[in-house]
């Protein structure tokens, strides 16, 4: 049996360890021994972009919350029309550099994609410096709408986070938050702040496999 392999670990702004594991290939990020992101489940991920960017606008700008392994990313690139950049927005300078080494190959290595702008910071802090600019804001975030690892998380979802990234999207825009649980009570959240809002079931794996996970998506009137 082939063993498994610590490559590395980073601290979060609050001391909370993550750590980064191989297996026979694969990859799995932990977070005080809970499973974070893994580069055999990535399906949700992927869905989180394709319901807000099948039909982005000419040069549409499309923000991403949380790097994770990159199959969000190298979905909105997949999806951008010509003249569009995605805007990739990750506090934990370890996971990009995760993502540039050991783990680039499973979604292509989206960051070295010349349509991508990496920011580096907090998103909290980075959506209200935008206007009326984004097409889409993708939010994979902690773990949805109640933080599991970082409590500062929690004002994306509240009254003033959601109205910021009311803000922050284009006439027609859309956000669009990956959750682990089914939260629907964030359905009148969104609605409350201006938002057309909606419920995705997703899984972790295509063909229904995997766990469940859950996308919502608030849509801006036009």
């Amino acid at each position: 049996m082939k063993p498994r392999i610590k490559l590395g670990e980073a601290r979060t702004p609050e001391g909370r360890l993550l750590e980064l594991y191989e297996h026979d290939g694969h990859h799995e990020v932990i977070f005080e021994k809970r499973a974070l992101m893994a580069s055999r489940r990535f399906f949700s991920e992927q869905e989180l972009a394709r319901v807000v960017c099948e039909d982005l606008p000419p040069k549409a700008k499309v923000m991403i919350g949380g790097l994770g392994i990159g199959y969000t990313l190298r979905r909105v690139l997949d999806f951008l029309p010509p003249g569009g950049r995605a805007l990739q927005v990750e506090l934990m300078e370890e996971l990009v550099e995760w993502n540039r080494g050991p783990l680039a190959h499973h979604a292509g290595a989206p960051l070295d994609d010349d349509r991508t702008k990496l920011i580096m910071g907090d998103i909290c802090e980075v959506i209200p410096r935008y206007d009326n600019v984004l097409a889409a804001i993708l939010l994979d975030v902690d773990n949805g709408p109640t933080p599991l690892i970082r409590g500062q998380n929690q004002w994306l979802y509240s009254r003033p986070g959601l109205k910021a990234i009311h803000r922050a999207l284009i006439p027609g825009g859309a956000v669009s938050v990956w959750a682990a649980d089914d939260e629907s009570h964030f359905l009148k959240s969104l609605q409350a702040a201006g938002f057309a809002p909606e419920r995705h079931i997703t899984n972790a794996r295509p063909n229904r496999k995997g766990g469940r996970h859950y996308i919502f998506v608030g849509r801006k009137p036009a």
